[in-house]
């Protein structure tokens, strides 16, 4: 039943798609859509970008000027032989003559007659089919002949070329274009094999050959007779060298144009009238008469050419040919757009009838666009040498919309009245219609509940007047009969009365009302609707609802104190245990924290130690150690927050920060630590507050994050060596005089090291750990002019660094020196430079002091 339900809804669609692409499909076997398919092929064709020259053909033109030069038309047979013989010096590989020869002309015949029989790689032509014309005889008796003639289309253009085709003695004589294709790839080494006997399938090196049939692509029912094949033109005469006839009388030729090519000869003047009309040929060039008639036709010689480029390029360099869809495939195709069609239309019936123009106009947009798709999709497989369907696409999908819009429009003119009517019964109300001449059109059930039983079915709007007394408010006695609700509403206001009696047999029934006038489409009133409710009930619970609003309001007010509380007690924990450690366990809450919970997770650690500080506390009182210690940690714990760390804790003056981000969070923080201890210590440097100096280590590692203690007191740690190690890093920085150590675990974890100024400073064997730890200084932070003395350098001091491990303490030293010279405030350089005079090579790295 569910299927059978859903199958009903969609009947537009399921009926309307496979309908129209049935008339499609079968419209399409007549024909109907043959020269519209053949002008979108066209048009694709001069869309197409420009195919490159096809430098192995070259074309001997004879055009007006050529027969103005030798002075008659045909030409003499002595003319002839002397331009055969001129081409024929120029060693070509072939020679094509498309020039009809079956009657001599003197002078000269015998000259050309053994020039016919001496040239073996010479091909001239005959024409088989309608007004036949005979090749010269010398060529036909040595099997030098090819036909000339071409596939025409309904409206006369050249989109099909003949392989091969009977005569009328019932022989296959191939094409010119065939024959000279073949004799070119034999050279080559490549011959003509049958690749599927019964479909006559042949392969040609890497080119397959596929007889055209009289449905393929955008045809229908077209003479398939012979071997034909769809023509992929590369291009006009453009495409290809060419020489004048006259030239070549003349030997004028430039040197290697014909030397191993195809030679074709053929007349290309307007007179000989040889032209065809190609794909790249518009309608509008195709006028009796026209001027542009032959300048905008093909020569036949250059369609010739386009067939031989056409074999050559497919068999040595798999240049595609243009391919079609079996018919089912079209068919399905063409089903495909047309259930497109239908479904973009039903996909938008929802929409309301007061949108009904705006919804065919988005009806229409979505249409063309998904029709320009079909087009879009069409050109992109030409463009890759496909010939699919397009006009039997945008046409069933067109006609699918359509029918499917006109559906959905009637259907919803059908269902406005049942579903307003539904509406209406189902709305908790009464409703009453009433139409410009004061008759009762509509009262649904529960306008009846109320005004009942005093108003008959055919009640005017008087008599509704008289039963509800709308107009006679509580506080509007003294309207006039003029003011009535309904009557307002046909002038065309919109009324609201929320204190309405209405006298119902022995008691009064107060309603809410409201009026409100009906428009045509032309903007008239054709009718005005009234809404009442019954609110008797609303005015029984509104003492109580007012009593229980106040006693709300008064626990209202107690949740918020205890809600205030709750909110200040969590602000409060937080300020303990950070919101970052409880997210990293899986909690939300510090309520919901356990014993044990712990989780392991890769992080970067950084400590922080003011220097010296015992020697400063000792000079304060513990009320000003403590205000001290707040005033710098207050400055610290920015910097940390900012670039998505959380303190994990305090140690004394010493600070633990973990960043779960990334090392490059850590690196940012310590750095902007560096710069507020700056802007802090413009405040101090007068006796009394002296200058703070600290210093920073950073390790990045495996670590367990978790909870501690007992069941009475739980407090959050990090347990890892990457702790350890990090705080001696720290440490380190005391030894170096440095301000910023990181280990070079966080020097790999970094997205982008060299956004930083950083240096090598050491291999050191920490206090704790049996392996080398190697650490880098960052000092982005330093004083300008100690940092542009770093940068400055940074290239010898890591050079001598390298040199003093490698033990070369004499060159070592005399870097250092250089960087001392440079950067004199260099504590490391000069910490080296001690260690090269003591020239002690196997000193131990240092240990952590």
């Amino acid at each position: 039943m569910v299927l059978k339900s859903k199958l009903w809804q969609w009947r537009a669609v399921l009926v309307t798609a496979p309908t129209v692409a049935g008339f499609v499909i079968a419209t399409s076997a007549a024909g109907w859509f043959q020269d519209p398919e053949l002008g979108m092929l066209d048009r694709f064709f001069r869309l197409r970008p420009p195919q490159p020259a096809d430098t192995r053909i070259a074309i001997v033109t004879i055009d007006e000027s050529d027969i103005t030069n030798v002075g008659q038309w045909p030409m003499s047979d002595g003319t002839l032989a002397q331009l055969l013989n001129n081409i024929k010096q120029q060693q070509p590989l072939a020679i094509g003559l498309d020039v009809y020869r079956d009657l001599s002309v003197e002078p000269g015949h015998e000259k050309l007659v053994e020039l016919f029989e001496s040239t073996e790689n010479l091909i001239g032509v005959e024409k088989i089919i309608g007004h036949t014309v005979a090749p010269p005889p010398s060529l036909e008796r040595n099997d030098r002949v090819g036909i000339s003639d071409l596939v025409l289309d309904a409206d006369g253009k050249v989109r099909r070329a003949l392989l091969s085709h009977k005569n009328q003695a019932g022989e296959t004589q191939l094409s010119l274009g065939a024959r000279l294709s073949l004799m070119y790839l034999e050279s080559k080494g490549i011959q003509l094999e049958v690749a599927d006997p019964e479909r006559m399938h042949l392969r040609l090196g890497t080119a397959l050959f596929k007889p055209f049939r009289k449905n393929d692509g955008g045809y229908a029912g077209v003479n398939a007779g012979g071997y034909q094949m769809l023509l992929n033109f590369r291009g006009t005469q453009d495409n290809f060298p060419t020489i004048s006839m006259t030239e070549v009388l003349e030997n004028n030729i430039p040197p290697d144009l014909m030397r191993d090519r195809i030679v074709l000869i053929g007349a290309t003047a307007p007179s000989l009238n040889d032209f065809f009309f190609t794909p790249d040929i518009s309608g509008a060039f195709r006028e009796e008469g026209s001027w542009f008639k032959n300048q905008r036709r093909m020569a036949g010689v250059v369609i010739h050419a386009n067939l031989i480029s056409q074999m050559v390029g497919g068999a040595l360099e798999g240049r595609a040919f243009l391919q079609v869809w079996s018919e089912p495939l079209e068919w399905i195709w063409i089903f495909a757009w047309s259930a497109g069609g239908a479904l973009l239309a039903w996909g938008l019936r929802a929409s309301r009838l007061s949108q009904k123009q705006r919804r065919f106009g988005k009806t229409v947009a979505i249409v063309l666009l998904a029709g320009a798709g079909a087009i879009a999709i069409g050109y992109l497989a030409f463009l890759n040498s496909w010939w699919i369907p397009v006009v039997r696409p945008l046409v069933a999908l067109f006609a699918s919309a359509i029918i499917v819009s006109d559906y959905n429009s009637r259907k919803l003119l059908r269902d406005r009245d049942r579903r307003l009517t539904q509406f209406l019964e189902a709305v908790p109300v009464g409703i009453t219609v009433v139409d410009t001449g004061g008759n009762a059109y509509f009262f649904n059930e529960k306008a009846k509940q109320i005004l009942a039983p005093h108003l008959p079915r055919n009640a005017s709007v008087s008599d509704i007047d008289l039963a509800c007394r709308s107009s006679f408010t509580k506080g509007d006695r003294d309207s006039g009969a003029s003011e009535l609700l309904i009557q307002r509403a046909l002038r065309g206001e919109s009324t609201t009365a929320d204190d309405i009696e209405i006298y119902n047999g022995d008691r009064d029934i107060p309603i809410e009302a409201w009026g409100t006038p009906i428009y045509d489409e032309e903007g008239n009133i054709s009718f005005a609707i009234v809404a009442f409710q019954d609110i008797s009930d609303r005015k029984k619970a509104e003492q109580e609802r007012q009593a229980f609003i106040q006693k709300l309001s008064e626990l209202n007010e107690d949740l918020e104190r205890s809600l205030d509380a709750e909110i200040r007690l969590i602000e409060a924990a937080e300020r303990f245990v950070p919101n970052q450690f409880l997210s990293f366990l899986g909690y939300e809450s510090i309520a919901e924290v356990k014993l044990g919970d712990a989780v392991e997770k890769e992080m970067s650690v950084l400590f922080c130690d003011i220097r010296n500080f015992t020697t400063l506390s000792e000079a304060m009182s513990p009320e000003e150690n403590f205000k001290f210690i707040n005033a710098y940690l207050s400055r610290m714990e920015p910097a940390i927050i900012e670039n998505n760390g959380f303190i994990d804790k305090y140690i004394g003056d010493a600070i633990m920060a973990l960043f779960g981000g990334g090392a490059d969070d850590a690196v940012q923080a310590g750095i902007s630590m560096l710069k507020y201890l700056s802007d802090y210590n413009t405040t101090r440097g007068r006796p009394g507050r002296p200058k703070i100096k600290i210093g920073i280590g950073i390790n990045t590692g495996s670590l367990m994050l978790g909870t501690v203690g007992g069941i009475n007191r739980l407090d959050g740690t990090v347990i890892s060596d990457a702790v350890n190690l990090a705080s001696r890093i720290e440490t380190l920085t005391k030894y170096y005089g440095v301000e910023l150590l990181i280990t070079q675990q966080t020097f790999l974890h970094l997205q982008n090291p060299g956004k930083y100024d950083i240096r090598l400073i050491d291999r050191v064997q920490v206090k704790g750990k049996s392996e080398q730890v190697t650490v880098y200084e960052i000092f982005d932070a330093d004083p300008p002019e100690l940092r542009e003395g770093k940068l400055t350098t940074k290239s010898e001091f890591e050079k001598a660094i390298l040199l003093f491990h490698l033990n070369s303490f004499r060159e070592a030293q005399g870097l250092f020196q250089r960087c001392l010279n440079e950067n004199p405030g260099d504590k490391v350089a000069q910490i080296y430079l001690e260690r090269c005079k003591q020239e002690r090579s196997d000193r131990p790295l240092p240990t952590q002091p």
